[in-house]
């Protein structure tokens, strides 16, 4: 269907793809996958025709349609459902020529054709799409311009998925999804009778909708069958076994290079070296692969102190105008809570996390902080506030002028913003970018608490890794709202339910909160069926066995990285060679460290202890 072969394009007069090659058959649902700024939104526009490419050819098969998202944000006074409905282009052709009042046999042959592709349906079909994607029946009527830049992405989507298109192309189709919908669209997707190529960051949802991986690397397009999780694999795969052949391929010809170097000279042995000089000239040399730094040491670290309660909500309500979003909610949350907000768009999420900041104030209740504690918070609009003459330096400079800037430097690196990076005005940062620096500054002040809304938007798949790693580390308390599901699962011990008006303790996990909104769905309203009774009016500090476990799990992992980073200082220290080949400062912040870890160790052991006695309560 589509063919890409050869393919070289040049941006700024570098290589974005070189020599890149794809092809896409009949019914195959492609991931298309790389790092931010490899060039997947570019092939997609090079597969629209929109760019041209400077070397190579793509083809799309003759009488094949493509359909895609329109990016632009339209503002029309256009009911939704119509908007949507002009997304099947030859439906609104054969509804022109049906309109008219001659009846001849271009008319006839129109009503059979509209027949066959179900035109009488489509209505119903589009209502169907629009309902997926989170909008109600009382709303298919209204104008474009009523709804907000987020809702009109989504129509645009949707008017994209009504296009009875032969390819679909979808890039970050999620970014304006909250979880209810994004369950439904790879639902969808799943079922989609043409071929699809998406772009997401999302390991859950490509797992679930593609059957093919396209893998954008150093310019070129490898392809791997399976989902995301099995080109992982067979990604890993390959680059340890090239790594080997390339080891191995070394070895060779060091030993070749040797021989030649030392009996060159020597009649005896001149014929022989001469044969190992033509055997390395023709000898097909095994290239090391490029594999992009992508991987990003993210750390952000708690106070040594806590207090044991971080905050108190007591009866609190909040609502505009009219509307009353949530009332009478009843909080404590503890030190170490690690916590996910769950619910459809719209419930109250973002503005539960906004009062918990302080930055909105609750229409009745109290919300009581423990003295001097320190909270992080990171929301998608903080990336607009940033000052974007100013540089990811001057940032950092703001916030603690008394460092030197090495070590304002190096802590910005481990962000991924070193370099050129620390040097360029924000104006010109990518969203990922943005989001980085964002980051960087909430993790210098090693807060005790981490709100944090949504944020893994504009990260690649890479960064998102590393930035769970950062949150199942830290030791402080989250709370966290996220349409991706593979951080909710790894960081949240606890799943809270913001609907109908109220914030309650969910008893289970994701696939019970994905149970309640397939009911919520069928009834048109919001039920409560997997909510604990126990929690119907107040969030119980007291974890259940689950969270227990969950967090026994996270203690035995940490105790056994400690417990190896001790026993290979121990080592060190116990080798005599480290006190002939170190200096006496070197050898004193090895010992300093082995203290260190020999407390932490102790400290797990107990954290571990109790948290035994307490499940066996």
């Amino acid at each position: 269907m589509l063919n890409i072969r050869c393919l070289t394009y040049l941006q700024g007069g570098v290589s974005l793809l070189e020599n890149s090659n794809l092809q896409i058959f009949a019914n195959q649902r492609v991931g298309l996958v790389g790092k931010n700024g490899c060039g997947k939104s570019t092939l997609f526009r090079l597969i629209r025709g929109v760019a041209k490419p400077d070397s190579g050819e793509v083809s799309l098969q003759s009488s094949k349609t493509i359909a895609f998202v329109e990016q632009e944000i339209v503002n029309s006074n256009q009911p939704a459902i119509e908007f949507v409905l002009d997304g099947d282009i030859e439906l609104r052709q054969l509804e022109k020529i049906l309109a008219r009042a001659e009846h001849d046999s271009a008319w006839f042959e129109a009503q059979q054709h509209y027949e066959a592709i179900n035109g009488y349906t489509a209505r119903a079909r589009a209502a169907q799409l629009l309902k997926g994607l989170g909008f109600t029946n009382a709303v298919l009527e209204h104008s474009v311009s009523h709804f907000s830049g987020g809702w009109r992405m989504r129509l645009n989507l949707a008017r994209a998925l009504m296009h009875r298109a032969d390819l679909l192309l979808l890039d970050e189709p999620t970014n304006h999804l909250d979880l209810e919908a994004i369950l439904w669209l790879e639902q969808y997707l799943a079922r989609y009778p043409g071929s699809l190529i998406v772009v997401s960051h999302d390991r859950e949802f490509l797992n679930a909708c593609v059957n093919r991986i396209a893998h954008i690397n150093n310019r070129l397009i490898d392809e791997y069958s399976g989902n995301y999780d099995d080109f992982e694999r067979a990604r890993a795969e390959h680059l340890m076994q090239h790594a080997q052949a390339l080891q191995q391929q070394q070895k060779k010809i060091a030993h070749m290079e040797d021989f030649v170097r030392r009996f060159r000279a020597k009649a005896t042995k001149a014929r022989q070296a001469q044969s190992r000089i033509k055997a390395l000239e023709r000898l097909a040399r095994i290239a090391p692969i490029h594999v992009e730094d992508g991987h990003f040491e993210l750390q952000i670290e708690a106070p040594e102190r806590s207090p044991d309660v971080l905050l108190r909500v007591k009866d609190m309500s909040f609502g505009y105008d009219d509307h009353l979003l949530f009332q009478h909610v009843h909080i404590v949350l503890q030190a170490g809570a690690r916590i996910a907000l769950l619910g459809p768009n719209g419930t109250g999420k973002s503005t539960l996390i906004k009062l918990l900041t302080g930055e909105m104030k609750p229409t009745s209740g109290v919300l009581e902080w423990a003295p001097n504690i320190r909270i992080g918070y990171f929301a998608q609009h903080q990336l607009e506030n940033l000052d974007g003459h100013a540089t990811p330096l001057q940032h950092m400079k703001r916030l603690a002028p008394m460092q030197t800037e090495l070590e304002l430097r190096k802590f910005l690196g481990r962000f991924g913003l070193g370099g050129d990076g620390e040097d360029r005005p924000v104006a010109s940062f990518s969203g990922g970018e943005k989001s980085r620096l964002a980051l960087a500054l909430l993790a210098w002040q090693k807060p005790h608490l981490l709100l944090l809304d949504e944020p893994t938007n504009h990260l690649d798949l890479d960064m998102r890794d590393s930035l769970t790693l950062a949150l199942e580390a830290y030791e402080g308390a989250v709370v966290l709202v996220s349409h991706d599901r593979s951080l909710v699962r790894a960081v949240a011990d606890e799943l809270w339910l913001v609907a109908d008006g109220k914030v309650q303790l969910l008893d289970g996990d994701l696939e019970d909160y994905k149970n309640w909104i397939e009911a919520h769905r069928s009834s048109e309203a919001i039920e409560s069926r997997p909510i604990s009774q126990k929690a119907q009016q107040k969030i119980s500090p007291k974890p259940n066995k689950k969270i227990l476990l969950s967090k026994q799990s996270k203690l035995e992992a940490a105790l056994t990285v400690a417990q190896r980073e001790l026993d290979e200082a121990s080592r060190q220290l116990a080798d005599p060679g480290t006190y002939l080949n170190r200096s006496r400062d070197e050898i004193e912040q090895l010992s300093a460290i082995r203290a260190t870890l020999e407390a932490k160790v102790a400290d797990l052991e107990e954290n571990w202890l109790e948290l035994e006695m307490e499940m066996e309560d």
